[in-house]
């Protein structure tokens, strides 16, 4: 929660929170561990005036990470309107190394900081954990509410420079975020070896077209094609288990700064997940952090 947060402003995030993800927001979370909370924000962090006085030591360091990604981010052009793309599954979309490899590193060490500093690192095998680390209630998510349109902000960045990548996402969709209004709403998932993300649709909530940047270890999504509009429904409820036959799994590698989105059938007709387990071994190999912007539907 951001400093000076208020309490009504506290009460607003949680009816939000249960109104988009019920009783237990990391429902869909899959793993070992049996329980997790998350973490939230209202502001992204821009590096334009005084640093607030009394900040913790993670603060400071969040802080001269932002600047150094800032500064990266003003020497160097936006992101090329023509970047290769590949699309493995319909309305599905992803841009390889849409960020360079520095950009990348910085990003991972900001988000490890700024939402998982206080989250230890754990291994793939449960017999190689101790038994506080199984009891221990992880954070492994975060979520940030409001407006993404600021370029000098870590996650403004991101949201806007996604827009810039040539056939990611429709033109229509495009043309609407630029006009109507940005992305304001991002979730941060960690992923250490082991744990993954059950197959699901995101809520209905939000509107169409979904994007997501990779930071950290490589994993393995996977995409299924739902037939019926019951497992449609079962699916936006993040069913624990896979639904569907399985027959037509793709199956996408999601590189360190790689970019992907979900618009049309891939994002209302398609599950995605990562699997905590895959070919026998844990999917996710070291620690990873996606960042996902939607924007929500107006009431």
């Amino acid at each position: 929660m951001a400093q000076g947060d208020s309490t009504d402003d506290k009460c607003h995030q949680e009816d939000l929170f249960q109104e988009l993800f019920g009783d237990d927001i990391s429902e869909r979370k899959t793993g070992d561990d049996s329980s997790s909370i998350c973490s939230s924000s209202k502001t992204d962090e821009r590096m334009d005036g005084p640093t607030p006085d009394g900040q913790s030591p993670d603060d400071t360091v969040s802080s001269d990470l932002v600047s150094k990604i800032i500064r990266i981010q003003l020497g160097q052009p936006a992101l090329p309107d023509r970047r290769a793309v590949e699309s493995p599954a319909p309305g599905f979309v992803i841009c390889r190394q849409a960020l360079g490899s520095e950009l990348c590193e910085l990003y991972f060490e900001w988000l490890n900081t700024k939402y998982f500093c206080n989250t230890p690192y754990l291994q793939s095998s449960d017999k190689e954990r101790s038994g506080a680390q199984r009891d221990l209630r992880r954070v492994n998510q975060g979520m940030h509410f409001g407006a993404l349109s600021d370029n000098l902000t870590p996650l403004g960045f991101l949201a806007n420079a996604c827009l810039n990548i040539g056939q990611l996402l429709p033109k229509d969709l495009v043309g609407s975020r630029r006009t109507d209004g940005p992305f304001d709403q991002a979730i941060i998932n960690l992923y250490d070896p082991g744990e993954g993300i059950g197959d699901h649709i995101d809520l209905l909530r939000f509107e169409d077209g979904i994007v997501g940047y990779s930071f950290g270890s490589s994993a393995t999504l996977r995409l299924r094609r739902l037939s019926s509009e019951a497992e449609i429904d079962v699916a936006t409820q993040y069913a624990r288990e896979p639904v569907g036959g399985g027959v037509d799994d793709v199956l996408v590698k999601i590189n360190a700064g790689d970019v992907y989105a979900m618009a049309g059938e891939a994002r209302f007709r398609w599950t995605h997940g990562f699997p905590a387990q895959i070919d026998g071994g844990a999917n996710v190999r070291g620690r990873r952090i996606s960042v996902t912007l939607r924007r929500l539907q107006i009431a």
